[in-house]
């Protein structure tokens, strides 16, 4: 962040914000609360697969102490040890919470890059050729992996080595429960797809605030490498990674760094906004307090984290 802040001009910045209208950054703000509407129900559908009937409060508690715990911690990382851990103290067993919170995070990749291989086509021409190559390249080696995954889950290959073992054998058993659920697999499926749509949605929002005037097509088809890019656990919250990324990439279609940085901060402060209106309910409320739940998500990242 601070080798991009040397290189920014921030009157245009300045200039940028005083004609920018906030109507439209509050409409972003409801469209990312939508946005994470369907990843709590996405999370509770993985939550209760199986024997497990906890409360949508309960899941939704959990799923917001996890974004919570992306801020404080290292992206990704530390919401999926938040989730992993106040999962089982709500009564699943460790095997069900940790693979429940990998799926999870699972979809939320997995649907970025089926949006990623959908825009390759718009990118055409506009990426270099290098850049290009290694997207697609790496977008296959993904799909390929993923796909030869689920075969030999399903196909039965693997059976006698896992039932070689009681931990495999616990293992396999939790997995089915999940692959083997058609209805689960289209309600965890459809809410992911909602999900990353009204992230975009919101981006496409706040990009009416931006000097651009550039084919529209080509910006919405960045957006799911920008995102997976920006995902990536190497940063506190995305700050630093998701700006560089968009200077880039968006660079590649007309964007200026300061329009583009800017995009960008905005993005962050959206996605950082909605989680606490969501969470207002929970603020006060005695049986189901939001402040509970971030003490302990607090001690068991830390703890985790630390082990």
């Amino acid at each position: 962040m601070a080798l991009i802040l040397m290189h920014i001009d921030f009157k245009s910045i300045v200039d940028q914000i005083s004609v920018s209208n906030m109507h439209l950054f509050a409409l972003a703000t409801l469209s990312v609360t939508g946005q994470i509407f369907f990843l709590n129900l996405r999370w509770h559908y993985l939550l209760n697969a199986g024997r497990y009937k906890i409360p949508f409060t309960r899941s939704v508690l959990i799923n917001l102490a996890s974004y919570f715990a992306n801020i404080l911690f290292v992206t990704s990382i530390g919401g999926i040890i938040a989730k992993s851990a106040l999962a089982i103290k709500e009564g699943t067993s460790v095997t069900h919470a940790i693979l429940a919170t990998f799926i999870d995070r699972f979809m939320t990749m997995a649907t970025l890059i089926i949006f990623a291989v959908f825009s390759l086509p718009i990118l055409s021409g506009v990426l270099d050729t290098k850049t290009e190559n290694m997207l697609a390249f790496s977008l296959l080696v993904i799909i390929a992996s993923t796909a030869l995954f689920i075969y030999l889950l399903r196909s039965g290959l693997l059976y006698k080595y896992i039932k070689s073992s009681r931990r495999f054998s616990r293992l396999s058993a939790t997995i089915r429960s999940f692959v083997q659920d058609p209805v689960l697999l289209i309600k965890i499926t459809y809410n992911s797809i909602f999900a990353q749509s009204l992230f975009f949605l919101s981006t496409l929002i706040l990009s009416a605030n931006m000097d651009y005037d550039g084919s529209t097509m080509q910006f919405l088809a960045l957006l799911p490498v920008l995102a997976l890019i920006s995902s990536l656990p190497i940063s506190f919250g995305g700050w630093g990674i998701r700006e560089g990324a968009f200077i880039y990439g968006l660079g590649t279609i007309g964007f200026s760094p300061e329009t583009a940085f800017l995009l960008s901060v905005q993005v962050g402060l959206v996605t950082l906004i909605a989680p606490f209106i969501v969470a207002l309910p929970y603020a006060f409320n005695k049986e189901n307090n939001l402040f509970f739940f971030m003490q302990e998500s607090r001690k068991t990242s830390k703890r985790q984290t630390n082990d």
